[in-house]
């Protein structure tokens, strides 16, 4: 019983220095990434343009379409707020990233 108690505080010891060692490599994982920087302000792009009031009012119309179908308004609700989560996300997202704290 005793070594089993000595193997689990080994193996708690040996994930906290493992941990531990990780603690640079974690404090530099926002760094870089600049290869990514098109991408994101392409998509950024088509979702606050023309593309995302596009989805936006598709949505809107397939829930219009699922809420008579269903005779429920409520059934309307999911597609709405994916349009309007698919529009406002960008920003959203771009505050929340370079927030300073």
């Amino acid at each position: 019983m005793k070594s089993a108690s000595v193997m689990s505080r080994l193996r708690l010891i040996v994930a906290a220095l493992f941990a531990v060692s990780l603690m640079p490599a974690i404090s530099l994982a926002g760094t870089g990434g600049a290869e990514f920087n098109g991408a994101y302000t392409t998509v950024t792009d088509w979702l606050t343009g023309d593309l995302g009031r596009l989805i936006a009012a598709a949505l809107l119309v397939v829930g219009l379409v699922m809420g008579v179908m269903r005779q429920s308004i409520m059934a309307a609700v999911p597609a709405i707020a994916c349009g309007l989560v698919a529009t406002l996300a960008p920003g959203i997202i771009d505050t929340v990233v370079t927030a300073v704290i």
